[in-house]
């Protein structure tokens, strides 16, 4: 099976992105899409997003998104925009505005400029409404409070001081499987404010199992949480580990939560080519 493929990034969060118009990818076999991710012997990224026709009234397009170990996530924020921008690099877009169907549900996503000569873009895109928040929860044995929200997946949110000091591997991990968070278990965030509509971040990503240049979802979830503890006002432009930065915009409601999210930054198209299936399978 050969696909169109586009290796892109955005934020330094890195992905494979398979056109799929025909709706061949066989979704159940998640060593197929562990393959692809794989460094060395496949093409070596944080996930594997695979578009293809969508089954939803009212979508544009399906967007199915397999973590390196080969389970599915529902959502990735930065995913999200790179598949905004490769659906159009693959003709699979009639405008700039699309409705994409996720296992979060339907999202929508705008290119507010797009170059394919430089392969750069900028993305704005409305997610799904934050919920299943817990604001203050200490896993057993931790010194740290995180503030728990699902921005499409699980993540846990802790506000530190000094945003270097932390073992971001080794906190991650625990938290990340700590029994307070479990079955699913969680990302894990942590963030450093840095003004009234700064943040600083740095991320454990479930799946990947190890801190990543950015997290998009990680992004929204430290919004939300900065907002909703008054420590940050919306919008918010949150400085990811890569360097980049992701503007969050969430205005909290008359119960100070926030629901209408909106999320914007870049999305980079570094190689396209085709793939074969038969290339990659262990």
């Amino acid at each position: 099976m050969k696909f169109d493929f586009f290796k892109m990034h955005g934020a330094g969060n890195d992905f494979v992105v398979l056109a799929d118009p025909d709706a061949r990818f066989p979704l159940a076999d998640a060593d197929l899409a562990r393959a692809f991710c794989a460094p060395h012997s496949g093409v070596a990224c944080e996930g594997l997003l695979v578009l293809r026709p969508a089954e939803a009234a009212g979508a544009d397009l399906r967007m199915v998104f397999f973590n390196p170990d080969g389970s599915r996530a529902a959502m990735c924020g930065n995913g999200l925009r790179c598949a905004a921008f490769a659906a159009h690099l693959a003709g699979l877009a009639a405008g700039p505005v699309l409705v994409i169907e996720t296992d979060a549900g339907l999202l929508s996503a705008e290119l507010l400029s797009a170059d394919p000569a430089t392969g750069r873009a900028t993305v704005r895109a409305r997610t799904s409404p934050p919920r299943d928040r817990r604001p203050a929860v200490r896993p057993a044995g931790s010194a740290r409070e995180f503030f728990f929200v699902d921005s499409g997946v699980p993540h846990a949110v802790a506000f530190v001081a000094d945003l270097a000091a932390v073992d971001v591997a080794a906190e991650g991990a625990a938290a990340r499987h700590a029994p307070e968070f479990a079955p699913a278990g969680t990302n894990v965030d942590f963030a450093r404010v840095l003004g009234p509509h700064a943040l600083a971040l740095r991320t454990y990503e479930r799946g990947v199992e190890a801190e990543t240049a950015a997290c998009g979802t990680g992004a929204i979830a430290a919004a939300v949480a900065a907002v909703e503890t008054g420590r940050c006002a919306s919008p918010v432009d949150v400085r990811v580990a890569f360097g980049d930065v992701l503007r969050v915009e969430a205005e909290p409601g008359p119960d100070g939560l926030c629901r209408d999210i909106l999320f914007t930054g870049p999305a980079r198209l570094v190689v396209r080519g085709v793939a074969d299936a038969d290339w990659v399978r262990p």
